[in-house]
């Protein structure tokens, strides 16, 4: 038996012994504390005091590491209840039909671009290409690059007044182990962003996906 099921199994025997318990208690019985030993680790449950509300209850079992995560085990198995961050529940969110109200609220979440969704912020390098600059408004980057046919917008992280946004739609090849620029500028656009555009290399920029 691996540990998940011995775990789980653990949380369904002292769910069955506070059953009993409970059930002694209410008819006046003198009852003991339930004890759950998981190696090193143990959970004991007074049957008066945590026994006293659901909440109470609750709390003593996600108290500790082992027991929690039995709780969560035994949700998962045996009611399909599962944690917002738990990878199995992507495979369920499989089997959800596409009008069901969940899909909906998914489908929203991406289009808003929020949660999983979410574009984050990044450094970058900013060049001006020695020849085929892009045209105003518009950029290069690297083919295999995440900011190919996205519209970026690129801001100055100590000064985010600065910026501007352009469509990535032009490419160049990035061998590995070769230095290249993430992003490759008009030159006009460049001045706007750094305040000059005669740099001869690269400028550190932010960057953040803002469209497709």
């Amino acid at each position: 038996m691996n540990t998940t099921k011995s775990v789980i199994l653990g949380v369904s025997c002292l769910l069955a012994g506070l059953a009993i318990g409970w059930n002694l208690t209410r008819q006046g019985v003198k009852t003991t504390d339930i004890r759950w030993k998981y190696g090193e680790a143990e959970l004991v449950i007074d049957l008066e005091q945590d026994l006293a509300s659901d909440e109470t209850l609750l709390q003593k079992m996600f108290s500790r590491p082992f027991s929690a995560a039995g709780a969560e085990g035994w949700l998962r198995e045996e009611r399909d209840l599962y944690r917002a961050d738990d990878p199995a529940l992507v495979q369920q969110l499989d089997t959800v039909d596409y009008n069901a109200p969940v899909s909906t609220a998914l489908r929203d979440l991406r289009n808003r671009r929020r949660g999983p969704w979410s574009y984050r912020t990044q450094e970058v390098n900013v060049g001006i290409p020695g020849g085929g600059n892009p045209r105003r408004g518009y950029a290069n980057v690297c083919e295999s690059g995440i900011f190919r046919n996205q519209t970026i917008e690129l801001f100055l992280p100590d000064d985010p007044a600065r910026k501007i946004t352009v469509l990535a739609t032009g490419r160049y090849r990035c061998p590995e182990n070769y230095a290249f620029p993430d992003v490759q500028l008009n030159p006009a656009d460049a001045r706007e962003l750094f305040g000059y555009g005669n740099f001869s290399k690269t400028e550190r920029a932010a960057a953040i996906v803002v469209g497709e």
